[in-house]
């Protein structure tokens, strides 16, 4: 059932721009105008933009802040009890490591930040995380089948639903993909993907998996070391980013479990930017140069080195691309 503020906030948002009684939301509920007030102050606290006018009522005119009863509104109350914001946290992915370590999980939970302090990738790399500029998230995704078969493919198409999704966002762009993980938009990346299994010991098969998502949106400042590689998508651009997490967060949801369709599999070679070009790839210690000739059915790189012998890797890291 929902609360006092959370009925306010819904009725206001679906309202937006337009003035809503007081009266009327207390004569809805069965509550007095105190109540209302109250839970007035309270959105405004959590970061709701509501104004009031006398004979008018109030005005909801956004919400600048990562806030769960908005994100609930936006998913149609889907997560409701499974959706945890944070301000400031050191990851998503630790949290989500933390939470399966106490709870039995069996549908998604969510865990979403407006600042990482330590957020990273795949490899352990770090992943640029300030706050206000970006979305940070991870999703708890139960694997019913306890298998590890073809799970290359879950990050892979993962990007594609994920790219798509910004795209309906930002209609004017467009998203590539570069192999594994990486969303880039005009040859710089823009977003990381980071998929880790959570092993059942007793049956040492994946119980869950965590996929956690970086999008840096208006970020235009970056440490030295990213400024030439990374870019926010549109640092000028006013982005609802309670509306987009919903978003993104149902279409991971809905796609999971779909995650070996074919697909999905093309529109990822469709949209990657490293295939007929040369590449290195890091592997540990050490790198392979050559072609990137294909994506093959599992999400591995197909490679053919400098010898002319196509190779298979399942896991690396590309670290340079031959743009020309």
């Amino acid at each position: 059932m929902n609360s006092t503020k959370q009925y306010v906030l819904q009725q206001l948002i679906r309202k937006q721009d337009n003035w809503v009684s007081g009266d009327y939301l207390a004569s809805q509920l069965e509550v007095s105008r105190e109540s209302i007030w109250k839970a007035i102050n309270t959105l405004k606290r959590n970061g709701n933009q509501i104004i009031s006018r006398k004979n008018l009522g109030y005005k909801y005119l956004g919400n600048s802040f990562l806030d769960a009863d908005t994100i609930n509104f936006y998913s149609n109350q889907q997560f409701e009890d499974n959706i945890h914001v944070f301000n400031e946290t050191t990851s998503t992915q630790d949290i989500a490591k933390e939470f399966l370590s106490t709870h039995h999980v069996t549908e998604p939970v969510i865990f979403i930040a407006n600042h990482q302090t330590k957020g990273y990738g795949r490899r352990g790399r770090s992943f640029y995380s300030p706050p206000e500029t970006g979305l940070y998230f991870s999703v708890i995704l139960p694997n019913p089948t306890s298998e590890l078969f073809q799970v290359g493919l879950l990050t892979t198409s993962m990007s594609v639903i994920i790219a798509k999704v910004l795209e309906s966002f930002y209609p004017d762009k467009e998203f590539q993909l570069k192999w594994v993980n990486d969303i880039y938009l005009d040859n710089h990346k823009v977003a990381g993907i980071i998929t880790e299994a959570v092993l059942d010991l007793e049956s040492n098969s994946a119980a869950n998996f965590i996929m956690g998502v970086g999008i840096n949106l208006t970020t235009q400042k970056f440490p030295t070391d990213l400024s030439t590689v990374a870019r926010g998508i549109e640092p000028n651009a006013e982005i609802n980013r309670n509306q987009l997490a919903a978003t993104l967060i149902q279409q991971v949801i809905k796609n999971a479990s779909d995650y070996t369709n074919p697909k999905l599999l093309s529109e990822y070679r469709r949209r990657s930017l490293i295939l007929e070009r040369q590449v290195t790839l890091q592997l540990g210690s050490n790198s392979i140069q050559g072609l990137a000739q294909q994506i093959g059915e599992d999400g591995g790189l197909v490679i053919k080195d400098n010898q002319g012998k196509l190779r298979t890797f399942k896991s690396g890291e590309v670290i340079k691309v031959d743009w020309n």
